[in-house]
């Protein structure tokens, strides 16, 4: 079965290079889907988008062909979409599956699908209706094909406007408001640009885009903001162009990156504490209103988030894991959610549905805003954040799973054996296929939680996107305790093949 690239259904989505997805195996694939949306979904109608990618054209074009020869209604956008306009589009259309063709922050010779079912629900491994990504695979194994039925027709969708309209006013955001702030957006040659650039230009900021066209050559590196070569530019411009900040986008635009014009970035918990009363407007009608924070979180973070009145909860990655969640929580008052890897989660209600979604608009809006409303308080959350000494989340290649997986726990042991707190499950018994690891630290940590420089903490995993990798995160309250942290870390794995340090 190797010929049929098995190795493209990832944990979350499907990624793979784009030579190893022929057209013959995405038509296969293309099938598999009909089959399982129609069969096992109840679907008639499915949204299908990409992104800047060289390869998405063809992939649309034969997705928009299959489908309507099948029976579907088609909605296609023929035009480059965000990864957060699809999702939004979907949310117009709840009756219908999706299907977004793109890779995200990866290579750009990369290509892949992120894939929902009606009601904008994720598809993941383990994660959604009829089996979710698991059942996608097994069709697609069989070569299933499902009987074309009449009525097959194609509907051309563009709702750009609208979700520009829809996310400015969510965020609070009129005409004119944000006047006065100079802010630099590098968009990396991907898919957010002009969404971006048309609500911020409404809302008056002064708006400096770089690599602001979508190009799936990528001229200025990977489109993935981590990668330091892709944004040095930007940086530069940043640091000495008198800009309040800047934003960094990846290449389906669903990634957002906050960045001082001193070239410190802030993190998405630390930017949380800003956005947490805001969240709150929006939904005045919750007695009590719960967050998640993935286990990479900043302690100091979650503290001030709690002394909002907020309860502050620890959840695994994985993008469409985290939106199950939300979703499943939603009446419970779980409204957001972030993850250290700069992505942003919201529990919308839309219609009388509720809808846990990505809108990297709607936060890039609600952060200019809070900036502009209250930048002193940026400037404290800036040092509070960089009061603490943190190794940002990098990785190690392995010549296979099973030395990856006794890498994991030789560090986990280490860690145990000198005392350390291990914590592998989310608070309601869902694992977190990661360990968050702490010293000097509750798990639990609320607005009373006593605070020393003395503590540290791991967060490791096992990446379920990428053969063979696994990463490490250290935050600490002192240098000292990062870098002796770091230091174990490194010589633990060196004992099991591990490659060169990886960052992406």
């Amino acid at each position: 079965m190797s010929h049929l690239n098995l190795s493209m259904f990832k944990a979350y989505d499907i990624r793979t290079p784009a030579p190893q997805l022929t057209l013959d195996l995405s038509e296969r694939l293309a099938y598999a889907e009909a089959f399982y949306f129609r069969e096992c979904l109840g679907a008639r109608k499915v949204v299908l988008c990409r992104d800047a990618r060289l390869s998405g054209a063809q992939y649309l074009e034969q997705g928009i062909r299959i489908f309507r020869d099948l029976g579907f209604e088609v909605l296609a956008a023929p035009q480059v979409s965000s990864a957060c306009l699809f999702y939004y589009t979907c949310m117009r259309h709840p009756d219908a599956a999706g299907i977004m063709y793109g890779a995200s922050h990866n290579p750009g010779g990369d290509t892949g699908q992120k894939i929902v079912a009606p009601g904008v629900q994720p598809i993941a491994d383990g994660c959604g209706p009829g089996g979710g990504l698991q059942a996608l695979r097994e069709l697609y194994e069989r070569g299933v094909r499902p009987e074309p039925l009449c009525g097959g027709r194609l509907r051309l969708v563009d709702y750009l406007d609208d979700y520009v309209r829809d996310s400015m006013q969510l965020a609070g955001v009129a005409p004119g408001t944000l006047a006065g702030l100079r802010i630099v957006q590098d968009f990396l040659s991907g898919a957010a640009g002009q969404e971006m650039l048309l609500a911020f230009t409404i809302a008056g900021a002064d708006v400096e885009p770089r690599n602001l066209v979508p190009d799936g050559h990528f001229p200025s590196g990977a489109p993935n903001p981590v990668v330091q070569a892709s944004i040095a530019p930007s940086l530069e411009r940043l640091r000495h162009g008198g800009f309040d900040f800047g934003m960094f986008f990846d290449g389906d635009g669903d990634r957002l990156d906050i960045v001082a014009p001193d070239g410190r970035q802030l993190s998405p918990a630390f930017n949380l504490v800003a956005l947490a009363p805001r969240l709150r407007a929006i939904f005045p009608d919750i007695a009590h209103h719960n967050l998640y924070v993935d286990l990479k979180a900043n302690p100091l973070a979650i503290m001030r988030i709690a002394r909002q009145g907020f309860g502050v909860h620890v959840i695994r990655n994985g993008h469409s894991q985290i939106k199950q969640m939300l979703g499943k929580y939603a009446a419970a008052g779980f409204i957001a959610a972030v993850e250290e890897s700069s992505h942003y989660y919201l529990t919308i209600r839309h219609e009388g549905m509720v809808f846990p979604t990505e809108n990297t608009l709607f936060f890039a809006l609600l952060t200019a805003r809070a900036w502009r409303e209250d930048p002193s308080l940026y400037r404290e959350l800036l040092d509070l954040q960089h009061s603490t000494f943190r190794e940002r989340e990098w990785g190690h290649h392995f010549p296979n799973d099973n030395l990856r997986a006794a890498a994991l726990a030789a560090v986990e042991e280490a860690f145990v054996r000198s005392g350390w707190q291990a914590m592998r499950h989310m608070a309601d018994g869902v694992d977190m296929d990661a360990t968050l690891l702490r010293d000097g630290l509750p798990f639990v940590i609320d607005a009373d939680t006593p605070l020393t420089e003395e503590w540290t903490q791991v967060a490791q995993r096992a990446s379920q996107s990428e053969k063979g990798l696994a990463r490490w995160e250290v935050t600490a309250g002192t240098a000292a305790r990062r870098d002796a942290t770091v230091r174990l870390i490194e010589e633990t794995v060196r004992r099991f093949q591990a490659g060169p340090r990886y960052v992406g």
